[in-house]
């Protein structure tokens, strides 16, 4: 019996891909919607494209046990309705796609003022409409209509980033019914450290945020950077390569009235290791997010040995503490580097809970439970 990946072309697609095969060999077929090789980010061969009627067509076949939804956009839950009964779905959420479902959870919204209210002028108003209000754009997320809620009744297992959103959107959508099963994007040795690298300290810069979208909160972020860090040697360092293109010029110029020619922000999408590297000078990571976001960016971050600093209302600050690591609050931010035995408490602490032995376990229980066809 088959699985059906549905993926996006991007960059965690190729180790997604690399976890499936190492624990099911060929168990799996992986399917782009209206996708057109050469792809941006996937790389892997095995990825074909396909229309939403030749979707249809791949999970009506009688050998599919099941289909895994990598990151589910809006284009896609139409592609629900088409999977016939019989095969188990599992949605694979990165955050973006599903946060519409936990809009209740934060009831001031994901905004800070700051970056609300540039959220309101970049969108501005039709002529005759009233004024878009900073508040509104505070929940950039909008909740499930009817229609998508009935075709995400069609999931079977939600494994969202944390198990602690799992919990918030079974609070918040009492209709959700799925089963939860923890499977994560990534692991330790093959996608967040580089193999042989010498366990020196980071360098003393620090790093801001994961790309160039508004739930980054940039513009707050910068104001307290000025407040409470002295940046004498030290750049602030941007990824801004992918997102929004209008966000990210009013976060250039804002970077670049703010801290002049220490601010180093990163347009350009980097290899990997390129990336890595570039992180290694970063002793401090500051991530403004109030949900969960740039997960990637903070284990490559804390590998490296920096101190991780996060939003108090950030539900990942209180996991990542209860995965051990010693994660800090933006409010109370500290700029003395980690001691080297902390540095080495945080790594361990990763290397069991995003180790390459624990994500595959993982993903065995993930192919396991839907090849079962429901037991």
């Amino acid at each position: 019996m088959k699985l059906l990946h549905l993926v996006i072309d991007d960059k965690f697609i190729d180790g997604a891909i690399r976890e499936f095969e190492a624990v099911a060999p060929g168990a799996s077929e992986y399917l782009m919607l209206d996708g057109r090789p050469p792809y941006r980010h996937v790389k892997e061969g095995r990825v074909r494209a396909v229309s939403a009627e030749g979707f249809a067509q791949e999970v009506a076949r009688a050998d599919v046990a099941g289909v895994i939804l990598h990151c589910l956009p809006p284009n896609h839950l139409p592609l629900l309705s088409a999977i016939p009964p019989g095969p188990m779905v599992a949605w694979l959420g990165w955050g973006y796609d599903y946060y519409g479902l936990l809009n209740d959870a934060f009831p001031e919204g994901l905004l800070g003022p700051e970056t609300s209210a540039l959220q309101a002028r970049l969108a501005g108003s039709p002529a005759g409409a009233p004024a878009p209000t900073v508040l509104s754009f505070a929940r950039p997320y909008r909740k499930p209509t009817a229609g998508e809620i009935e075709a995400l009744r069609r999931v079977d297992v939600f494994s969202p980033v944390l198990d602690t959103e799992y919990r918030l959107a079974r609070r918040h959508q009492p209709w959700l019914r799925a089963e939860y099963l923890r499977w994560n994007y990534g692991t330790v040795e093959d996608d967040f450290s580089l193999p042989g690298a010498p366990a020196a300290a980071p360098g003393p810069n620090l790093l801001v945020g994961n790309s160039a979208t508004a739930p980054n909160n940039h513009l707050e972020l910068f104001g307290l950077i000025r407040r409470r860090v002295d940046l004498g040697g030290r750049q602030v360092v941007v990824p801004l390569s992918y997102g929004d293109p209008h966000y990210r010029r009013h976060v250039l110029e804002a970077g670049t009235r703010a801290f002049g020619a220490a601010f180093v922000p990163l347009v350009d999408f980097m290899p990997r290791e390129d990336y890595i590297r570039t992180l290694a000078s970063c002793g401090f990571a500051l991530m403004n997010h109030v949900r969960q976001q740039a997960l990637g960016n903070i284990y490559i971050s804390a590998l490296l040995g920096a101190r991780i600093f996060l939003d108090r209302r950030n539900p990942l600050l209180a996991w990542l503490r209860s995965q051990g690591l010693p994660i800090g609050d933006l409010e109370q931010l500290d700029t003395t580097p980690l001691g080297a035995a902390e540095r080495d408490a945080q790594s361990s602490a990763l290397h069991a809970g995003m180790g390459r032995a624990a994500q595959r376990e993982r993903t065995r229980r993930l192919v396991e439970r839907l090849r079962s066809r429901g037991g």
